[in-house]
């Protein structure tokens, strides 16, 4: 399998500019499955989950599902800035932590 150059781009701006008009919010794909399938909640706290996104009203309506899902959502910025952070091999990429509530 050959892996696109895409550059200075991040995938998810990438993505973004394939779909012109889209509201794209980068979220939940930067956890491994194992902390998201099971309940977020833990005794210790809430699963945080980091998201980035060019859209405010977007990062805003997936922010809320995400409270009610029991996560503790952190934006992360733009898809440029907070989505380097969580993409594969970023410093924030697969990190499983919990916010104390």
């Amino acid at each position: 399998m050959k892996i696109a150059d895409l550059g200075d781009l991040t995938g998810s701006e990438y993505v973004a500019s394939l779909l012109p008009g889209a509201r794209v919010v980068k979220a939940f794909n930067a956890l491994f499955a194992q902390f998201i399938a099971p309940d977020p909640r833990h005794e210790a706290g809430r699963q945080v989950l980091f998201l980035a996104g060019d859209d405010t009203d977007a990062k805003n309506t997936v922010t809320g599902l995400a409270s009610q899902f029991g996560f503790a959502p952190v934006d992360l910025g733009t898809l440029r800035e907070g989505g380097r952070l969580i993409q594969l091999g970023g410093p924030l990429s697969g990190l499983h932590a919990l916010k104390q509530d």
